[in-house]
């Protein structure tokens, strides 16, 4: 909660949203105060108004069954979708009522801390990939501007010098409203988020109207038990960004470009290789500086042109820099800010670079679908390199499509890989590594590949292997500094193991 909210009437809390008093009397309220909102039974407090959610990541669970324990604990308030038979007991229990709750604890938090997205200038950017490497980009250009930014996202929370871990890259409601209130408070001008699909499809931004959208991409991806029943369903809940803000910039070379802007409420704008597009990349090619990999182009704008050189490697890296670009010249950020912020940026855990004492390349990456691996394995193979070394995970709780899918490219591509553990969560860890296994050797790749779990084995194992002019790629773990096993967080960071390996 904002230290700036201590308290706050429920009759005024809830007048003019759309939730009614089902138990409990409208006199009653008006003496009632609220002090928290919360959804979590396990640390209810007395004043909290606690709201009955599903379960994010378990259908199984329902806020409802949890009701009785919030009482326990001393809530007194709760917001729900019928009357629980728990609570028809309590006659001291307000009971309040909506349609859908997570539309309406939205709402709440909204209200609770002052609307603070209004006064932000505040950019949304969805897709299936390329969301966090835009963030960043667009964050080093508006601070070489001279902006205060603040930026949500699968990194984090960042703001001034605060870093705040998340659990959802697009944090649920009463997270996201306080970090915008202590954005606002603290000066912040400019916010940038990564709106995922299921943000969209908890309704955690509704209300919120971006100033400005970008779409990046799409392609199967969430699709589990866990995530969207289909791959129609992941794409309705994407299009969501063009019922969120007034001008949306979309990527014209995705292939899947008219089914994404069909239909649009939005004013589409466009950035892309080619073609009539609002901002265009010219003579894109990757350089090479000794180990330091980069790609450079023209950006083509509406009204200039000018070279742009970006600090990390891959020419759809491009493609994401023209919709920073794009986003930056909406808001009149002068050219040289976005050539110097371009050329600065870095995202932590997407083709970062480790610097090593050995003149072979270490680069760490994020890649965990088919997309991502295509792309960083044709970006791999734009700097030529003597072979491609590879230590490979996945995340466990996710999509299995991923595994034989990155196995596959993997399998193709690679010249060798070393399969490791990167976070199975409560999955079954053999079953990730077989899977991808499984992926590898239908694509070819047998007797290319070994399996050592522990990435503080694989790691020097792979750096034992590496000769002048290879690429070691450690993929899967990204900027996720530690490994989850059953709900464990055991701390891990991959350039440190780096960092010893060359120690010793």
């Amino acid at each position: 909660m904002s230290t700036r909210i201590s308290s706050v009437k429920l009759a005024e809390l809830i007048d003019g949203l759309p939730i009614t008093v089902a138990q409990g009397s409208t006199h009653d309220i008006r003496d009632i105060e609220v002090t928290r909102i919360g959804f979590d039974s396990r640390v209810t407090q007395p004043g909290d108004l606690f709201v009955a959610l599903p379960g994010a990541n378990d259908a199984s669970l329902d806020g409802h069954d949890f009701v009785a324990s919030a009482y326990d604990l001393g809530a007194r308030v709760f917001l729900c979708r019928f009357v629980p038979a728990a609570l028809v007991a309590h006659p001291d229990a307000v009971v309040l009522i909506s349609e859908d709750n997570q539309v309406a604890i939205a709402a709440l938090a909204a209200k609770w801390y002052g609307y603070p997205a209004r006064q932000l200038k505040f950019v949304a950017i969805t897709g299936t990939k390329g969301k966090t490497t835009i963030s960043f980009m667009l964050q080093a250009i508006l601070q070489d501007a001279g902006k205060s930014v603040g930026l949500i996202g699968s990194n984090g929370i960042y703001y001034d010098d605060v870093w705040i871990k998340l659990l959802n890259t697009t944090p649920e409601p009463v997270k996201l409203h306080e970090t915008l209130r202590n954005m606002v408070d603290a000066g912040v001008e400019y916010c940038i988020i990564e709106a995922t699909s299921q943000g969209f499809m908890m309704h955690r931004t509704d209300g919120i109207e971006f100033d400005l959208g970008v779409y990046t991409n799409i392609s199967p991806d969430h699709i589990s038990a866990t995530e969207h029943p289909s791959f129609e369903h992941y794409f309705a809940c994407k299009q969501r960004i063009f019922d969120s803000a007034p001008v949306v910039y979309v990527n014209a070379d995705d292939p899947a470009f008219d089914e994404i802007v069909a239909g649009a409420k939005a004013e589409v704008r466009t950035f892309g290789f080619g073609g009539d597009v609002t901002y265009r990349a010219d003579n894109v090619h990757s350089a090479l500086k000794g180990t330091r990999m980069s790609v450079e182009f023209d950006c083509v704008a509406p009204s200039w042109r000018a070279p742009m050189r970006v600090s990390f490697p891959g020419q759809f890296n491009a493609s994401n820099a023209l919709a920073a670009i794009s986003v930056a010249d909406y808001f009149d950020i002068p050219v040289p800010a976005i050539q110097s912020g371009l050329a600065r940026a870095v995202v932590k855990g997407r083709m970062e670079a480790v610097e090593v004492p050995a003149d072979f390349t270490v680069l760490i990456d994020f890649a965990h679908n088919r997309l991502s691996m295509e792309s960083m394995m044709a970006t791999a193979r734009e700097y030529q390199p003597k072979r491609i070394l590879i230590v490979f995970g996945l995340e466990g709780n996710r999509a299995h499509i991923r595994r034989f899918d990155s196995g596959e490219v993997l399998g193709r591509d690679a010249d060798y890989v070393i399969l490791s553990d990167a976070s199975p969560r409560t999955d079954d860890a053999d079953a990730i590594i077989a899977d991808i296994a499984t992926g590898i050797e239908r694509a070819g790749g047998a007797g290319k590949y070994e399996i050592i779990r522990d990435r503080h084995v694989s790691i020097p194992r792979i750096l034992d292997m590496a000769q002048p002019g290879d690429l070691v790629l450690l993929v899967g773990k990204g900027n996720v500094p530690y490994e989850e096993v059953n709900g464990i967080l055991t701390p891990f960071d991959e350039r440190q193991v780096v960092a010893e390996y060359f120690a010793r």
